[in-house]
C-alpha cells in the first residue's frame, strides 16, 4: 500500500485503537437514545480521504456509546 490509501488505513486503525481506549478506560459518556447532528464539520486543509476517516473516527465513536448519527456533515448553512 502507497500514498493516501496508506495514510487512510493507519488514521482508520488510529481510531478504532483510540474509541478502544476510550472505552476501556471508562471515557465514553453513555448516550443510549440521544440522536447526533453534525454540521459544520471543517473540511480545511484536509484531505478527502482525512476528512472521511474522521468522520468515521467520531461515527465509531458515537456508535460505541449507543448514540445514532443522523448527520455528519461540513455543511454549516442551515435552512430551517
Amino acid at each position: 500500500m502507497k500514498g493516501r490509501n496508506y495514510r487512510c488505513l493507519l488514521l482508520s486503525r488510529w481510531g478504532l485503537k483510540n474509541v478502544d481506549h476510550a472505552k476501556a478506560n471508562g471515557l465514553l459518556v453513555p448516550l443510549n437514545g440521544y440522536n447526533i447532528y453534525i454540521y459544520g464539520a471543517s473540511v480545511h486543509e484536509l484531505s478527502p480521504q482525512a476528512w472521511v476517516t474522521i468522520k468515521g473516527f467520531w461515527t465509531m465513536y458515537f456508535s460505541t456509546a449507543e448514540a445514532d448519527v443522523v448527520v455528519y456533515s461540513a455543511d454549516y448553512d442551515l435552512h430551517r
